[in-house]
């Protein structure tokens, strides 16, 4: 009986643990200073601070808000060999527009956005793309 006791009390605390690391990933949050306009999920969002929570909840969503908009995306989550040190906001620019394209977390996580029907029209339009990586904070 004593066995059947400790295995329980295992699993109690394996779960409660499990349970915990969930709870702390659902609260993550990134934040930057984003000096230009850009559109994350085909939503327009004006310069200043950004904020991304992460969702995890079977499925990652990320809730962006820059000053008064707010836009939900569902990312494509991936994983890099060679991993980044810190934490940013990569922008796809075309001409003065810029378009929120992956979230790299320390470590070898990335977020990549499905490119918005602007941006995919840019691209047919072969207007030139550049790559902007801004640092972010994680809080």
């Amino acid at each position: 009986m004593t066995t059947k006791k400790h295995t329980a009390t295992l699993l109690i605390l394996m779960f409660v643990g499990l349970t915990g690391l969930v709870h702390a990933q659902m609260y993550t949050t990134i934040k930057a200073q984003v000096p230009f306009n850009f559109v994350a999920n085909g939503k327009t969002m004006p310069a200043g601070e950004c904020t991304i929570q992460f969702m995890v909840d079977g499925q990652t969503t990320l809730s962006i808000t820059s000053g008064k908009q707010h836009a939900f995306a569902y990312p494509i989550v991936g994983e890099s060999s060679k991993g980044s040190k810190k934490t940013a906001l990569v922008f796809h620019r075309y001409g003065d527009r810029y378009f929120l394209a992956r979230i790299k977390r320390a470590g070898r996580i990335g977020y990549d956005l499905p490119p918005s029907k602007l941006e995919s029209e840019l691209r047919a339009g072969n207007v030139a793309e550049e790559v902007f990586t801004l640092l972010a904070s994680v809080e």
